[in-house]
């Protein structure tokens, strides 16, 4: 027995060791080749550029805040005939220093460079919709007679992706709104958004046409358990580059009390 159990530690020492030796062996043996990443949004009311700046680490060193940081990129956002600068701010991010109003249909245009990398990223800001009419529909709920509110929307901009708050599958329909309770109303048709009662605001946000790949692949091809989505998809961004990956989007916003619009279509 007791020579059994000294083959046995013997083996598990062996197995130990050899299990070391292996992680030395992948880790100093693994291609790895690393990436800049860049990360940021920004809608028609901010009144900044950000973006973050970070590096990807090899698959077996753990990533820290501190490790993955780039403190020292060359970060610029053009547009029109102007040049705005983003400075470091920690924590990965570079903010523009000066204020500024973001306009509808410009070209915005971001390069970061660091080391031997340059990452270059453009998008705009989409128009919102029109709304061509609000319909009031009665409807029966346990004995009483409520009302829908349809919206029929058109695009101004064909490029231009419809998100509510909890997250759009298909950038033609779906749009979700919000109302005072935090309750969402869907439909799943082209142009058309039901809302309940009156009283309620309405919100919802669009996204640069160039948003799409990403929110389809930013889960691996999982989008919220869409059926719109395939599984096992490479994540897809905006940002080009050579050992370049990111994402670099700008999105619009629209929202009111659904009273008000009711009285100018029904004037």
């Amino acid at each position: 027995m007791k020579k059994q159990l000294i083959i046995l530690l013997l083996i598990l020492t062996a197995m130990l060791s050899s299990c070391d030796d292996l992680e030395q062996t992948v880790d100093s043996n693994l291609p790895y080749i690393e990436k800049l990443i860049i990360q940021g949004q920004f809608g028609i009311n901010s009144r900044n550029l950000s973006v973050s700046v970070t590096k990807s680490l090899p698959p077996l060193e753990k990533p820290t805040l501190d490790k993955v940081t780039i403190k020292d990129a060359d970060c610029k956002v053009y547009y029109k005939d102007k040049v705005m600068n983003l400075i470091y701010q920690g924590e990965s991010k570079y903010v523009s220093e000066d204020t500024l109003t973001i306009e509808e249909g410009v070209d915005y245009r971001l390069e970061v460079k660091w080391n031997d990398k340059v990452a270059m990223a453009s998008t705009t800001i989409p128009q919102n919709p029109e709304i061509i009419s609000i319909v009031k529909k009665p409807y029966k709920d346990q004995g009483q007679t409520r009302y829908v509110y349809e919206f029929n929307l058109i695009a101004k901009d064909k490029g231009m992706i419809g998100f509510g708050f909890s997250g759009e599958r298909s950038y033609y329909g779906e749009f979700n709104l919000l109302n005072k309770e935090n309750t969402n109303y869907k439909v799943y048709t082209e142009r058309i958004i039901t809302l309940q009662d009156s009283s309620e605001i309405f919100t919802y946000g669009y996204f640069d046409r160039q948003f799409y790949p990403y929110y389809q692949t930013r889960n691996e091809g999982n989008s919220d358990g869409s059926i719109f989505s395939n599984g096992g998809l490479n994540m897809e961004g905006n940002v080009k580059g050579e050992n370049v990956f990111g994402v670099w989007f700008g999105y619009n916003t629209f929202g009111g009390r659904i009273e008000d619009y009711l009285d100018i279509f029904t004037k």
